[in-house]
This record gives structure tokens, sequence and C-alpha cells, in this order.
């Protein structure tokens, strides 16, 4: 019960941060075009770090500190449905533990790729560090969001969630599984779509999860 507290508090803090990087990635990109294209622009990006190194210094540690809240509300999951669908909670739990691994090295690898890369304005070498993020990004997102459906299915079966709550998780699950799609069509309105889904799914969850655990 102490395990899902831990997770309800993650979970509402987890929501705030991504809320926080919302405001931060809107200020950073507030002169690009909606299309969202411009952050594939190594021009653009470069200029961008050097007016905004705060702004992007922000947006790598709250990237890895959501990685991490995410794990401990998986965790938390995990302790609440095992008991109905052990299976399926132990590959929700192996899918968390590499999303919150691969998005911590995302993190850290951009972090010192902008530095590199404003200090010699390497166009040929963003390019090739953006595919290996995006590759990386992509990865982690494909793998949580299998564990999301695993989650929100178990959560229907077992109605140890609000069955609502239970199919958003199953919405929010699919736009993560095939968040790579957005990246190879750079349909930037996806990621606002898979960030409201999270907003809507963390706020709930660390309601329930004060509430009342089981």
């Amino acid at each position: 019960m102490k395990l899902q507290k831990l997770g309800g508090y993650a979970s509402i803090i987890l929501a705030c941060f991504t809320f926080i990087v919302f405001l931060i990635m809107a200020s950073i990109f507030n002169d690009f075009d909606t299309s969202g294209l411009a952050i594939y622009d190594p021009v653009k990006m470069i200029a961008a770090y050097k007016a905004s190194t705060m702004g992007f210094l922000a947006i790598y540690i709250l990237g890895i500190l959501s990685a991490i809240l995410t794990f401990l509300v998986v965790l938390a999951l995990e302790e609440r449905m095992r008991v109905d669908a052990p299976i399926l909670m132990r590959i929700a739990f192996i899918a968390a533990s590499s999303y919150a691994t691969l998005i911590i090295i995302t993190g850290i690898g951009g972090f010192f790729r902008n530095v590199l890369l404003a200090a010699t304005n390497d166009m040929s070498a963003f390019r090739a560090f953006l595919v290996l993020s995006e590759f990386l990004s992509s990865s982690a997102a494909f793998l949580m969001g299998w564990g999301f459906l695993l989650i929100g299915w178990t959560a229907i079966r077992s109605r140890k969630l609000p069955q609502i709550l239970g199919y958003i998780i199953i919405l929010l699950g699919i736009a993560l599984v095939f968040g790579f799609v957005f990246t190879v069509l750079q349909f930037y309105l996806g990621s606002i779509i898979i960030q409201l889904l999270s907003l809507i799914v963390f706020v709930w969850l660390g309601i329930v999860f004060l509430r009342k655990s089981v």
C-alpha cells in the first residue's frame, strides 16, 4: 500500500512535469513553424539551443526524472494488479524498466550532443545524433506503449482501476506504440496528443492511488 501511495505522488508530480516541459518547449520553439518540422533543421535547432541553453537543460533533466517517475507509477500499478494478471503486469514492469533506461540514456546523450554541436556547428554530426536520438526515444515509447496496453487491459478486466481510465490508458498505449509513425511522418500534432493523454492518465492515477490503495 505504501508503494501505491508513492505511485500516487509520482503520478501527480509526473503530470506537473509533463505540463512544465510542454510550456518550456512552447517557449523555446515559439518562433518555429506550427508543423514542427523545424526541429529537424540543424541550423534552427543549434540556434535555439544557443538562445535557450537553460531551457534545453531543464527539458533533459525533467525528462530523466519523468522516466524514473513513470517507472515508479508502473511499479505501483504492478503491486495493485499483480494478483489478477501476474504475467502481464511483469511484462509491463519490464517494459517500464526498459523505457526508463532508454530515456535516461537519450536525455544524457541529448545534453552532451547539444553542448558539443553548439560549439562546433557541425551540421552533419547533428543529423547523425538526431537519428540516433529519435531511434532511442521512439524505441522507448514503443516499449512503454505495449506496457500501457497491458496495464489498460488488466485494469479493465480486474476492475482495480476505473473502467474509463483503463480505456484511456489503452489509447495512450496505442499512441505510444505508433509514436514512431508520428516521427517518420513528422506529424507534430501526434506528440501533443500523447502529452494530453499522459496528463489525463497520470492525474487520474494519482487521484486513484492517493484516495484508496488496494
